[in-house]
């Protein structure tokens, strides 16, 4: 049996939609207090873009975020 050009790329395509990773659903950022949140969402997003870019052209809003706040306690002052 002979297998036709479309065929095969049918048959690609099927083993291509089971071996792709799942898309991801959020990024996540890590935030130090007194530090630009929004910034940091889009350094995230461009990190996140130069390792996948099929999500080229999406927006720091397209997308959604787990914000990890770190909140350093002050520390009492010794006399």
């Amino acid at each position: 049996m002979k297998l036709r050009a479309s065929r095969i790329e049918h048959m690609l395509a099927k083993v291509e939609a089971k071996v792709a990773p799942p898309e991801r659903k959020c990024l996540v950022v890590i935030v130090h207090e007194g530090d630009d949140e929004a910034a940091a969402m889009e350094k995230a997003l461009a990190e996140h873009v130069a390792s996948h870019p099929e999500d080229a052209g999406r927006t720091v809003r397209d997308f959604r975020w787990i914000v990890w706040l770190i909140v350093r306690h002050p520390q009492p002052v010794e006399e």
